[in-house]
């Protein structure tokens, strides 16, 4: 992979898309305890389980998404979505496009 442009990495746009929409559903949900917010019990558990799911859900579609050849995992960076936003070509998603994506991409 020699492109280092990061407008174009298909696992960086998805990634950070699920990170805003599970940040935007734990901002409404917090809404909901007004007392005690993000201290109250019922939050952290929905917060838990909210997270849990999107980070299983979203390793899933990349390896879904390397086994039909459109992203590549980093070889030289460990990096996990469960770790959140890095200011990497991945964006802390640890996939990468692959060059026959580029290629359909025309991305020289």
């Amino acid at each position: 992979m020699t492109n280092d442009n990061t407008e174009n990495q298909i696992s960086r746009a998805v990634y950070h898309a699920m990170l805003s929409i599970m940040k935007f559903t734990l901002d409404l949900e917090e809404q909901k305890y007004l007392e005690k917010g993000r201290n109250d019990e019922r939050y952290k558990f929905f917060k838990k389980q909210l997270m849990a799911h999107t980070y299983e859900n979203t390793r899933s579609l990349f390896k879904k998404l390397e086994f039909i050849g459109l992203v590549e995992r980093i070889e030289d960076e460990e990096e996990d979505v469960k770790d959140g936003y890095k200011p990497t070509i991945s964006g802390g998603s640890g996939y990468i496009n692959t060059d026959r994506l580029n290629a359909w991409l025309e991305i020289e």
